[in-house]
C-alpha cells in the first residue's frame, strides 16, 4: 500500500478538520434560536410522544407544512441521543456530509478527481452549508435527495451506466417525501431546459427510462399523500396543497418580499470568495456560445440546474434565502472547473479570489472593532482572512492555480471556528425564552393552563422548552378573558404586554422576570443593540 506524501496527508487533515468544524463541532450547544428549527423540533417531539409517526402535529394540532420523512429521521436521531438540540440537528449535519460526498463523486466521475475534490471542499466551506447543517430544518436533506437523484440521472445519461438511473428515481421520491412535489417540478424544469437547448443532451436524456422511473418515484411517494387525504380530507388539501404550495408560490400572501434580484444577491454573497471566478465562468461560457463553440454536456447540465432553481424561486411570491440552496452544489462544480481554466475571463476571475478574501477580512476586522460586541480573540478570524488573501494574491501570479485553492479554503476553518467559539455563545447569553420556559415547566402543575402572549418569533422555542400544550394569545381582549377565567395558569410575555393587559383589567402577578434579546437575528451582537426586552412569567393574582 503506497504511503501518503506529506502534501497528501496535509490535504486529508485539512479536509477532516474543515468537515468536523463546519458540521459537527459543538453542534448541540446552542438552544433553539430560529423559529423554524424550534417549530420542526417541537413537531418531531410530539410525534415521538404520541407514537404517531405518519402525521405531523404542532401543539396537538395537525401541521400540514411538509411531508413526514424529515420528521421521521429527526425523530430517530432524537431518540438515539439524550441531547434534544444535538438530536434535532444530526440529520441536517449528516445530510450535508452526504451532499459534500455526492458533489465529490459527481465531479470526479464526469470531470476529474481534482475537480470533484475541490468542488466538494468549496461546498463544505460554503456559508449556506454551515448555517443549514446546524439548523434543525430540512434543506440539506432535501438538497441531498434532489441533487443526488439528479446526479445519478446525469451520470446514467452521460456515461451509459444506465443502472444508476434507478437509485436516481428513488432519491427523487425521497425528495418528494421531504419537501413535496416541488422536487419533481425542479427536476422537470431542468430536463425541459436541457432537451430544448441541446440535441445531444436530448438524445442522451430521452434514452433513459423516464416513464418507468417516474412511475417508480410516484409509487414510492404517493402512499403518504393518499393516507393524509384519507385521514384529514379537505383540511389536508387546503392546508398542504393550497396554502403551503400553490398560494405560497403564487398568491402574494406576505408583504415586503424582496425583489427579483434577491437570489442573485444571496448566491453572490454565499459563494465568496469565489464569486468573481463563478461570474468569470459564466462569461466565458456565454462568449463561447455566442462564438459558436459548443459548451460540453456537463457544463450545460450544471447551468440548466442553476437556472431552474434560481428562476423558479425568483418567480415565487414568497422568498426565503435558503430556498435557493440547491443551486450551491452545481455552482461549486462550475467554479471548481474554472479554477484551472485558461480562458480570458477565468484568468481574471481567479485573480479576484485573494483580494476578496483580504477585503472580507478587513470588513470583519472593522465590524469587530466598531460594531460587534465579541471577545478580542475573535480577531483571529480577520487576521486569517487577510493573511490568506495577501499570500494568494501574490502567489497566483507566479504559480499554477491547482495547489493554491487550499489558501482560499483553509481560512474558512478559522471563520467558522470563530463563529462557534465567540459568536454563538454571545448569542446564547442573550436568549431569555429557554430560561423562561424552563421556569414555567418546573412550576406549572399538570392542571394549570400554559400560555404565551405575543412572543412572536420566540413562540416555537417557548413551546418546545415548556413541553406541554400552550395557548397562543395575540388579541388583548382575548388574553384578558383568558387570564380572568377562574382556572389557574402560567403565561410568558413581554413586560410591555403585561402592562397593557393590567391596564385593561387582567388580574396578573409577576412570578419571574429577566431581560433578553428582542430579536432572533445577529443584531443582538451590535455594540449598541436595540434595548433588551424585559420578559415576565405571570400567574393569577
Amino acid at each position: 500500500m503506497p504511503k501518503l506524501s506529506i502534501q497528501d496527508a496535509g490535504v486529508v487533515l485539512l479536509t477532516l478538520t474543515l468537515l468536523f468544524t463546519v458540521l459537527f463541532w459543538r453542534l448541540g450547544d446552542p438552544t433553539f434560536w430560529d423559529p423554524d428549527e424550534a417549530h420542526y423540533a417541537e413537531t418531531t417531539r410530539e410525534m415521538i410522544a404520541t407514537g404517531d409517526w405518519w402525521a405531523a402535529f404542532y401543539n396537538e394540532e395537525p401541521f400540514f407544512d411538509k411531508p413526514m420523512l424529515f420528521h421521521q429521521l429527526q425523530g430517530l436521531a432524537m431518540r438515539a441521543v439524550s441531547d434534544p438540540e444535538l438530536g434535532a440537528r444530526l440529520v441536517p449535519a449528516l445530510a450535508a456530509l452526504g451532499l459534500v460526498a455526492v458533489v465529490a463523486w459527481l465531479g470526479s466521475t464526469l470531470v476529474a478527481p481534482r475537480v470533484g475534490l475541490l468542488a466538494a471542499l468549496m461546498l463544505a466551506a460554503n456559508p449556506g452549508l454551515f448555517a443549514l447543517s446546524r439548523y434543525a430544518i430540512l434543506d440539506t436533506l432535501f438538497t441531498l435527495c434532489l441533487f443526488g437523484g439528479c446526479a445519478c440521472l446525469a451520470v446514467a445519461a452521460l456515461t451509459g451506466r444506465r443502472r444508476l438511473q434507478w437509485p436516481g428515481y428513488i432519491a427523487l421520491a425521497l425528495a418528494v417525501l421531504v419537501k413535496g412535489p416541488l422536487a419533481l417540478v425542479l427536476c422537470g424544469l431542468t430536463f425541459l431546459i436541457l432537451i430544448t437547448v441541446s440535441a445531444e443532451l436530448r438524445r442522451r436524456l430521452l434514452a433513459l427510462r423516464w416513464m418507468a422511473g417516474l412511475t417508480l418515484a410516484v409509487a414510492l411517494a404517493a402512499p403518504w399523500f393518499i393516507y393524509m387525504y384519507l385521514r384529514f380530507g379537505d383540511a389536508f388539501i387546503k392546508g398542504y396543497v393550497l396554502d403551503e404550495n400553490v398560494k405560497l408560490f403564487a398568491a402574494g400572501r406576505f408583504a415586503n418580499q424582496p425583489g427579483y434580484a434577491f437570489y442573485i444577491e444571496i448566491l453572490a454573497v454565499g459563494l465568496l470568495p469565489w464569486t468573481g471566478l463563478t461570474i468569470a465562468r459564466l462569461i466565458d461560457d456565454v462568449r463561447d456560445v455566442v462564438g459558436g463553440v459548443r459548451v460540453d454536456a456537463v457544463e450545460a447540465m450544471l447551468w440548466a440546474w442553476t437556472a431552474a432553481i434560481v428562476g423558479f424561486f425568483t418567480l415565487s411570491t414568497f422568498k426565503l434565502d435558503h430556498y435557493v440552496f440547491p443551486a450551491a452544489p452545481a455552482l461549486c462544480l462550475l467554479t471548481a472547473r474554472a479554477w484551472d481554466d485558461m480562458r480570458p475571463a477565468a484568468r481574471i476571475g481567479r485573480q479576484t479570489v485573494g483580494p476578496l478574501l483580504a477585503a472580507g477580512g478587513a470588513a470583519t476586522a472593522y465590524l469587530l472593532m466598531v460594531r460587534l460586541a465579541l471577545p478580542a480573540g475573535a480577531m483571529i478570524v480577520p487576521a486569517a482572512l487577510v493573511a490568506a488573501g495577501a499570500v494568494l494574491t501574490v502567489r497566483l501570479g507566479r504559480r499554477p492555480a491547482s495547489p493554491l485553492a487550499w489558501l482560499a479554503i483553509a481560512p474558512m476553518i478559522a471563520v467558522y471556528a470563530g463563529v462557534i467559539v465567540y459568536a454563538l455563545p454571545a448569542l446564547e447569553a442573550r436568549k431569555a425564552i429557554p430560561d423562561i420556559a424552563a421556569f414555567v415547566a418546573a412550576h406549572a402543575r399538570p392542571s394549570d393552563r400554559v400560555a404565551a402572549y405575543r412572543l412572536n418569533r420566540w413562540t416555537p422555542a417557548y413551546r418546545f422548552y415548556v413541553g406541554r400544550h400552550t395557548t397562543f394569545l395575540d388579541d388583548p381582549d382575548q388574553a384578558v378573558a383568558f387570564f380572568n377565567d377562574a382556572q389557574p395558569f402560567y403565561a410568558a410575555m413581554r413586560r410591555d404586554g403585561f402592562d397593557e393587559l393590567v391596564a385593561r383589567g387582567a388580574r396578573l402577578r409577576v412570578v419571574y422576570e429577566r431581560d433578553g434579546a428582542a430579536v432572533t437575528s445577529g443584531r443582538v451582537l451590535w455594540r449598541t443593540p436595540e434595548p433588551p426586552v424585559r420578559y415576565v412569567v405571570v400567574a393569577k393574582r
